[in-house]
């Protein structure tokens, strides 16, 4: 495969509507003090979580590598009875946006008024809906009163914090005057940020002060059918922002188009899928691979801040009335009434994923040679996959500023997997010179190997290793799986990398193990069949089946942390302290629970079977077993679940 990059860059230019003194935008990146910056966003909605546990959960997120926090504001949850606000608990914004700068996070403001992002009405009110219906979305009064009086609510929390992002609405596709009108607003209530944003999928028309924000998620559980997707174009390079399929559950399924943003704007992305959501009808199952195939193909697509969505999952609180989107609100998918798991990093719980520590590892990468990265185009080589149905081409992109570059190579993608490519030849066609590298690709893998560059003091062809860290003289490697780790520098020679310290003339290269997950240990607990004592009009009113729920009780000790649920079947709920704190639709994953603040020291699994009938409406990457199968539930005594 051939990569030619020869030919001359576009000239990067600064957008002076957008920006302080911190920030530059310009058309292809960000500046951070004046420096080429490549950050991490990850949303995580706050009304979502316990504030309790905000710090601590913020923690996890810097740990992770994290540098910019995300959250919807969803009005439904702020103002449930019209003319009576709240931001009190889990809802007190101003809390969890110093908590952000405290533990050392920028923090984006998605501000609506709306969001989507699975709630009920899309965050919207319930009286908003019955008084505004027929004007929902526009500038027309009475809604874009409320909206006035709404964001006046909103900012008169948040005014005087730093803010590194406001997002103005969400999946607006077709009203640029409404959009700038929102942002005017938001502006004249003294609100300010480097960046104003909107998404830009489904082909949108945005107003030049708003910048186009795009994302792409490992599967669509919003798509009405049942069938396996097989040919998800989020795992292959492209130089299309966004893939057709994003959006489509009230957008509707479109072809992808032509970038008309590529060139004035940065790629920057707010909805990454570090999961995707359960829907009743569709529940797919993501390995930890999914994940970080789907961002090191994003990234090498050319994206210039990778934003997640989720990267934390949650739970929904409770009103008047439920608070998840589902088809008896008039929306197209039935979604659980409490978990907001989003299969994320980190999970509805708190619960660490493996995708959170492998992710760690290209958010290192991201902090220490993002300054490189940043500035270079994403080429794609001379053969490309001809289609998404093309599982043989390998799938590949190289970075570059001409000099030298990155490869990026994606050989996995869900569900199938893809060939190995052995002694695959490569070659880089840059301003000063031709670079020819063999390597033989594994089957289901993808890695970022550097070409081309000054690495501390070395001037290299190529390293058959990820990179991890730079500092000064000092380089971390990680190991591909499958693939000798050499270096081959720029005069010959070729250097074999052994495990640990590697000394090449005046440089150290740490080569280390890809990252080893090592679950929680767990303990199992007895699982005691009882008469049926809750009511199970909150687990299953939203959905037309029949109750058959059973219940299950089950005790723990005072050392017990979390609760790990393994059961085979269509739903279920958890009861403790005289309410259901968490319910999953049932997918093959295991279904924490946090019993670390729970008063009693036990509590109950409403349990909801699979009937024959359910298979030919529900899609499964587990095994469909109808008829009753009794949960099997563990115990974990750590203070951090990884499970």
């Amino acid at each position: 495969m051939k990569f030619d990059a020869s030919f001359s860059r576009p000239a990067t230019k600064i957008l002076p509507e957008f920006g302080d003194d911190k920030i530059t935008v310009t058309n292809r990146m960000l500046l951070k003090d004046k420096k080429p910056w490549l950050p991490v966003m990850a949303e995580f909605h706050y009304s979502r979580f316990d504030a309790y546990s905000w710090e601590e959960e913020l923690q996890k997120l810097k740990d992770g590598g994290v540098d910019i926090v995300a959250s919807y504001v969803f009005w439904i949850h702020h103002e449930e009875d019209k003319g009576s606000f709240d931001f009190s608990g889990n809802r007190n914004i101003r809390r969890f946006i110093e908590l952000c700068h405290e533990t050392g996070l920028e923090f984006c403001l998605r501000i609506g008024p709306w969001a989507h992002g699975e709630c009920r009405n899309g965050g919207f009110p319930d009286w908003l809906c019955t008084e505004c219906k027929d004007t929902l979305r526009s500038n027309t009064e009475p809604y874009i009163g409320y909206v006035r009086r709404y964001i006046h609510a909103v900012a008169q929390q948040v005014k005087g914090l730093p803010l590194f992002g406001i997002q103005i609405e969400n999946e607006m596709t077709c009203h640029p005057e409404y959009l700038e009108m929102v942002r005017q607003m938001v502006v004249d209530e003294g609100l300010k940020a480097p960046l104003f944003t909107a998404t830009a999928w489904g082909d949108a028309e945005l107003p030049d002060t708003l910048l186009p924000m795009f994302g792409g998620y490992p599967e669509a559980p919003w798509t009405q059918n049942i069938d396996p997707m097989l040919s998800n174009s989020n795992f292959f390079f492209s130089h299309q922002r966004w893939d057709g399929l994003i959006g489509a559950d009230l957008l509707g399924e479109t072809k992808a188009q032509k970038d008309k943003y590529a060139g004035k704007y940065p790629y920057l992305t707010c909805e990454v899928g570090g999961g995707n959501q359960v829907t009743y009808h569709r529940r797919p199952l993501f390995s930890a691979l999914d994940i970080v195939s789907l961002i090191i193909t994003k990234i090498g697509n050319g994206v210039n801040l990778l934003g997640y969505y989720m990267y934390h999952g949650g739970i929904n609180p409770l009103g008047k009335t439920t608070m998840q989107e589902s088809k008896a609100t008039g929306y197209p998918n039935d979604c659980p009434v409490l978990s907001y798991d989003f299969q994320s990093p980190i999970g509805d719980q708190g619960q660490f994923r493996e995708s959170y520590f492998k992710l760690g590892r290209i958010h290192e990468f991201l902090h220490n040679f993002g300054h490189m990265l940043a500035p270079m185009d994403s080429l794609l080589p001379d053969i490309t996959p001809k289609d998404t149905d093309d599982h043989i081409t390998l799938r590949c992109a190289f970075r570059t500023d001409g000099k030298g570059g990155f490869l990026f190579v994606n050989n996995h993608t869900r569900l199938l997997k893809l060939p190995a490519h052995p002694a695959k030849e490569f070659a880089f066609v840059l301003e000063d010179r031709t670079i020819f590298m063999t390597v033989n690709v594994p089957e289901d893998c993808c890695f970022i190997m550097p070409v081309g560059l000054n690495l501390a003091g070395l001037e290299i062809d190529y390293i058959t290793a990820q990179p991890v860290l730079m500092q000064e003289n000092e380089l971390t490697f990680e190991k591909i799986p499958g693939i000798e780790p050499v270096v081959v520098l720029k005069d010959g020679q070729k250097i074999v990398l052994q495990d640990g310290m590697n000394k090449i003339d005046d440089a150290t290269i740490l080569l280390v193990e890809p990252i080893k997950y090592q679950p929680t240990a767990l303990h199992e607990l007895s699982v005691q069949k009882v008469d049926s004592i809750h009511s199970a009009n909150l687990l299953l009113g939203h959905l037309n089946i029949p109750d058959l729920t059973e219940e299950y009780e089950i005790s723990w000790d005072a050392q017990t942390t979390y609760l790990v649920i393994r059961a085979q079947g269509n739903l279920a709920g958890f009861w403790a302290d005289g309410r259901m704190i968490s319910d999953y639709y049932l997918y093959g994953d295991n279904w924490v629970i946090d019993v670390r603040r729970l008063a009693d020291r036990k509590g109950y699994i409403q349990y909801q079977p699979f009937r024959d009938v359910d298979k030919d409406t529900i899609y499964l990457e587990c095994e469909f077993k109808p008829g009753v199968h009794v949960p099997s539930v563990w115990a974990a005594d750590e203070p951090i679940l990884c499970i």
